[in-house]
């Protein structure tokens, strides 16, 4: 089977991160999977490094024959499926597959994949053979917003390979630390790009400082600037708590992991959230807010959903902080459920089989 994969994002974020890690199973399991990408994209070196074929049709600088490119890519791929996993991708690719469509052997089946849950109505998805949405909660809003997708809606979630993890190392909470080589307990970080409500968290710490005097915040990730949160961190005098790393190589994530107490964060809209499965792996108990797709992935064990704001927040950080015990047995269980629920073989087996229904024409039949 050839799976024609359309992302014209120029970073890399959680989506692309699962997309690498979908294709390198694909791969591998004898299916071919190929990609259109934005040229001098991140997508174009991580491909390169697991081997898959791309063709680098997105660029800014020719935007008026991007539909004639495309049409010319699945023309050249002619594919069992396309599978579209940017948004604004859909009608763009829709337009170049009527045009190719006249010299097609055969049309392929056409797949829209949800990684984020902005539920917006788009003219033509029903008329799509597939829609994966990455969590329960991203499904929703998109049902809602397209009444009759879920015929054929299956809900995927992430899975990831699991890294090696040293308990032993990890109930310490004096271990020296691997990334934040400078900084001690406690440690309690967000990883994710700037904009998903960072803010609420300098707010919360502002309930912690006193009880954890030796406190910092790692704030791991970028994409947008950050002069807003640098702002709200000064505005406190908090400088000397916080740390903002950028965006990391995500060979790095796993060492990020291990020198985090807690992996918190205080983004309500998470579509799903690949970090958050990254941390449970690590043996680094999860805090987040009872809300968005990550419920999905926290109400399996691992760690704390909070209702409430910056103080309840902070409460339950503060809690499990100050309680080592608790920490490592959420630890423990965090890493059980994602061996259990969120392999990277589970993800890949289920892709597989949702994309040989789409051909078979029983998507949504299960």
């Amino acid at each position: 089977m050839k799976i024609l994969y359309v992302n014209n994002a120029r970073v890399s974020s959680g989506a692309e991160d699962h997309m690498i890690d979908v294709a390198s199973w694909l791969k591998a399991h004898g299916e071919e999977p190929v990609f259109l990408v934005t040229r001098g994209a991140v997508l174009e070196n991580q491909l390169t490094k697991i081997g898959v074929r791309y063709l680098s049709v997105f660029d800014k600088s020719r935007r008026l024959g991007l539909p004639v490119r495309i049409a010319r890519a699945i023309l050249a791929e002619q594919p069992d499926v396309v599978s579209i996993n940017r948004e604004h991708n859909i009608v763009p690719v829709l337009l170049s597959t009527r045009i190719a469509a006249p010299w097609l052997r055969k049309k392929p089946k056409m797949v829209a994949v949800f990684h984020t849950p902005t539920g917006r109505y788009y003219p033509g998805l029903k008329s799509f053979d597939g829609v994966i949405a990455t969590s329960e909660y991203t499904a929703g809003g998109f049902v809602r917003a397209n009444p009759g997708i879920e015929r054929i809606l299956a809900t995927i979630h992430y899975g990831i390979r699991m890294p090696a993890a040293d308990e032993a190392a990890k109930r310490e909470r004096n271990r020296p630390r691997r990334y934040f080589r400078d900084r001690g307990f406690p440690i309690i970080g967000m990883v994710g790009e700037l904009w998903k409500n960072q803010e609420e968290l300098v707010d919360a710490s502002r309930f912690l400082v006193d009880s954890f005097p030796d406190l910092t915040v790692a704030f791991i990730g970028g994409y947008e600037e950050s002069k807003s949160l640098k702002d709200r961190i000064s505005r406190y005098g908090f400088e000397k708590h916080f740390v903002l790393t950028g965006r990391l190589p995500r060979n790095l994530i796993p060492d990020v992991f291990f020198d985090l107490d807690l992996s918190v964060s205080t983004h309500r809209n998470e579509g799903f959230g690949i970090v958050h499965i990254e941390s449970m792996a690590c043996l680094t108990p999860v805090v987040a807010y009872d809300s968005g797709g990550l419920v999905e992935i926290v109400r399996k064990g691992g760690g704390v959903l909070v209702e409430g704001g910056a103080r309840e927040f902070a409460r339950a950080v503060a809690e499990l902080l100050s309680d080592d015990e608790r920490r490592h047995r959420l630890g423990l269980e965090g890493r059980k459920v994602v061996e259990d629920h969120f392999s990277i073989d589970a993800m890949g087996r289920n892709h597989l089989s949702y994309y040989r229904d789409v051909l078979a024409g029983t998507a949504g039949r299960r």
